[in-house]
This record gives C-alpha cells, sequence and structure tokens, in this order.
C-alpha cells in the first residue's frame, strides 16, 4: 500500500506515559494500630515490671471473740518482655541512581521508591507477626518433600489447616526448614523461594533442591539468606509476641513474658474450641466469661474477612433491604465498603493475616507496644546512605525495635474451629 503508515513512522512517534508508578500490593495494617504505644525504658533487652496475679486470701466472717482470719499476702510476679529486632535493608549501583535522578529519565527515583517499598515491606511482615507468638512460623511442610524443588505446606501461621498452607510465603522469600524436635536449622542450609502457585495455595518451589533431611511437619521459618546454616539467621524464636501468644490458654503458648500460665491460670485467656457455627449466644458466653474472669471490658473484635462473612450469615433472615430506590434494591450492608461490622454494639475489624476460623476480642485497656526504635533509617554516623565496600554501590537500612505485652490475658477471648469458607486469595 503507498504512503506512509504507522510502521513506516514509528521512529517518529512518542510514547505517552499518562500515570506515575502505581502501588498495587496490599499495605493495609490493622492489628498494629490497636496497641497504644509506649515509649519503653529498657533493662538491657526487657523491659521489667510486676503484675498483680493473686489477692490476699486473709479475710472472713468471724464470730464474736472469734480468731481473726490470718495474716496473708497477695501474688504479685515480674514479667519481663524482651526486645524483638526487625530490621530490612536496600542496596543500589550508582548507575541506578544516576540514571533514575530525574523526571525525564525515569517515572520516579529507584531510591525514593526502594525505600517506600522496603517501608511498606516491613509492614507487612510486621502485621503477620502480630497474629503470632513469637515463634516465626510461616507454615508446615506436608508430607517428605525428597530431595525435590517443590514444597507441599499445610499449617499456615503454624495454625493447624490444610486451607491456603503457603498463604505467608512469597516470591522471593529466603526459607528455612527448622526441626521442631530440636529447633534446629535443616542440615543443607537455607533456600530461596522461586515460585508460588496461587490457584491452590498448598506448595512453593524453591531455586535448589532440599535437603534429605527436610522431613514432614519440620516449621517453615524466613531466613536472613539463602545460604544460612544456623539457626541465629533465621526468625525462628525472634518474632514480636502477636495476639495467638497475648490471648491464650496454653495451646500455643504457656510462659507468657516470664510468667506461667499453668502457675498462674488469670494469665490464660479463656479459649472457646470447635466453635462450629456461629451464634449470638456463643459470642454472647465468651465476652461473659472475660467479664467474670477479669471484668473484661471488650473494645473491639477481630477476624479474617471469611468469619465476619460467617457472621453476618447468621442475621440475614432478619435483615430487610429497603432502598432510596426501591427499583433498584441493595442487598449488601456496609461491609461491601469494608466497613467494620458490629456486634452488640462493639465495633468487628477485618484483618487480612488473622488466622482462618477464628475470632479475638480484646480488651484494650491492657495492651502495649513497647518502642525503642519507631521505625526509622540508621544514621548513626549522620548519613542514611553507606558505601559498599569495593563496589559503587550505595547501601540504607532500615530497623524497628519494639514489642507486645498484654497485662491482663483474661479480659480477653478467643473463639476457635469456627464454621467459615475460606477464599484462597494470596496477598504479596
Amino acid at each position: 500500500m503507498p504512503g506512509e503508515t504507522v510502521s513506516t513512522i514509528d521512529a517518529i512517534l512518542k510514547e505517552v506515559y499518562a500515570k506515575p508508578i502505581q502501588y498495587i500490593l496490599n499495605n493495609k495494617i490493622v492489628a498494629r494500630k490497636l496497641f497504644s504505644k509506649k515509649q519503653g525504658s529498657w533493662e538491657g533487652r526487657r523491659v521489667r515490671y510486676p503484675v498483680h496475679l493473686g489477692r490476699n486470701q486473709g479475710t472472713g466472717a468471724t464470730s464474736e471473740g472469734g480468731t481473726l482470719p490470718r495474716a496473708r499476702n497477695m501474688t504479685v510476679v515480674e514479667t519481663q518482655i524482651p526486645i524483638r529486632y526487625n530490621h530490612g535493608r536496600i542496596q543500589l549501583t550508582i548507575q541506578t541512581i544516576k540514571h533514575s535522578r530525574s523526571n525525564k529519565g525515569a517515572f520516579d527515583r529507584a531510591m525514593t521508591m526502594s525505600m517506600k517499598d522496603l517501608t511498606q515491606s516491613i509492614s507487612r511482615n510486621m502485621n503477620r507477626q502480630m497474629w503470632g507468638w513469637g515463634v516465626g512460623i510461616l507454615c508446615y511442610v506436608n508430607g517428605d518433600p525428597g530431595v525435590g524443588t517443590t514444597i507441599t505446606v499445610d499449617t499456615p501461621g503454624g495454625v493447624a489447616g490444610a486451607t491456603h498452607g503457603n498463604r505467608f510465603i512469597n516470591n522471593g522469600m529466603d526459607i528455612a526448614f527448622v526441626n521442631p524436635s530440636d529447633g534446629a536449622i535443616r542440615a543443607g542450609g537455607a533456600r530461596n523461594v522461586n515460585a508460588v502457585p496461587a490457584a491452590d495455595g498448598t506448595t512453593f518451589a524453591i531455586s535448589l533442591a532440599a535437603d534429605a533431611a527436610v522431613a514432614d511437619n519440620d516449621y517453615v521459618v524466613r531466613s536472613s539468606t539463602d545460604t544460612s546454616a544456623v539457626i541465629g539467621d533465621t526468625s525462628y524464636n525472634n518474632e514480636v509476641m502477636g495476639l495467638l501468644g497475648l490471648v491464650d490458654d496454653t495451646t500455643y503458648l504457656t510462659t507468657l513474658h516470664n510468667i506461667s500460665r499453668s502457675t498462674y491460670p488469670i494469665w490464660r485467656s479463656p479459649v472457646i474450641a470447635s466453635v462450629g457455627a456461629l451464634s449470638a449466644d456463643i459470642l454472647q458466653r465468651g465476652l461473659d466469661v472475660a467479664d467474670q474472669l477479669a471484668e473484661g471490658n471488650i473494645d473491639c473484635l477481630l477476624s479474617h474477612h471469611s468469619v465476619m462473612r460467617a457472621y453476618q450469615t447468621i442475621t440475614e433472615s432478619d435483615r430487610r433491604y429497603m432502598g432510596g430506590d426501591l427499583s433498584t434494591p441493595d442487598a449488601g450492608t456496609s461491609r461491601a465498603k469494608q466497613k467494620d461490622g458490629v456486634f452488640g454494639g462493639i465495633n468487628w475489624k477485618v484483618e487480612k493475616d488473622a488466622p482462618y476460623g477464628m475470632l479475638f476480642a480484646l480488651d484494650l485497656s491492657n495492651f502495649t507496644r513497647w518502642v525503642e526504635s519507631e521505625g526509622e533509617w540508621a544514621d548513626d554516623d549522620g548519613t542514611i546512605l553507606m558505601r559498599v565496600q569495593d563496589v559503587d554501590a550505595y547501601e540504607a537500612r532500615y530497623r524497628l525495635f519494639e514489642n507486645y505485652s498484654n497485662d491482663l490475658p483474661a479480659a480477653c477471648v478467643r473463639w476457635e474451629g469456627v464454621d467459615a469458607t475460606v477464599i484462597v486469595a494470596h496477598s504479596e
């Protein structure tokens, strides 16, 4: 065909970029924001203070001239909250920095984008930790993988269940396998995750074949590198204390911050197991027990979206759907816009990292976030950027030093085994 066409003038055509870089990852955080912040006075690696766990029982009614009750004492035990360290770092070559230093050459400054991404990644990881009990289990190995590169997993976050076992595994993550019997890293060291199939949520792939020592029910934890060979280079037993430890009855944690729940039952939370279908009665039952045990004044309920949906179904028959325009009736609720739910006037929040099949009721007056480093770029020597030895590149490090406490676990409640339909939606 004679004349000019798009292909013949391609060299003079421009490309129009209408938008800046779009950040698509889910960075919404809920649980961590609920804790009241206290800039901690750390003694060594711990915050220490006494907790009142038992009353003076030297009381009683007496007869005229009768013997007075013998003098007794209250029970006070010291709680010890260890500091926990979370780090992240970025590294950029000088070429990367220079090539992206202006709008003409790049959509965004590589340094700015990398720093923003790292802080969001740390927040995302912290939010997952908020639902654990300090151990750092991402999932269990499900079956012996042999020496293959495909790992089948279950028990996401250390919570029993086969659904979405790879829930907290993401592509590019360095992981290690831990022997549950002795807490040691398995022979062969750490591995790098190079594929996470999202369809069924039960497997992930590693770049190097698993060592023959890896076995069924091994813990999968985060590692500092893909070559780590010692447990100290992993997150195992190094994460902050999350809600499964702070609101527990010894199922996950027997000793919370130096105090034994076996010795002091008031340090336990009421846990209602094998709930099945939710009902108003079973929810009220838990709230009543918290009030009886510790005068718990519940401020909020927390669960995964699936548990909230199960709750909504029990009120379905009682709703009346009336829109302003009856020709366009609305069968939804305020939850359609991800607003809080409510039970008995208590706000019910949903959280993407909450354990499946569980519901938490929290008395937030007893929760504290102990902070030594709020979240900062390391600049102790006056500069955030540090030169990388022998390479024309720069590195920056981000750190967050804190931990969490609950001074009255008996004032909180946890329901388990709630019947709920989970949709496998893998979040990066």
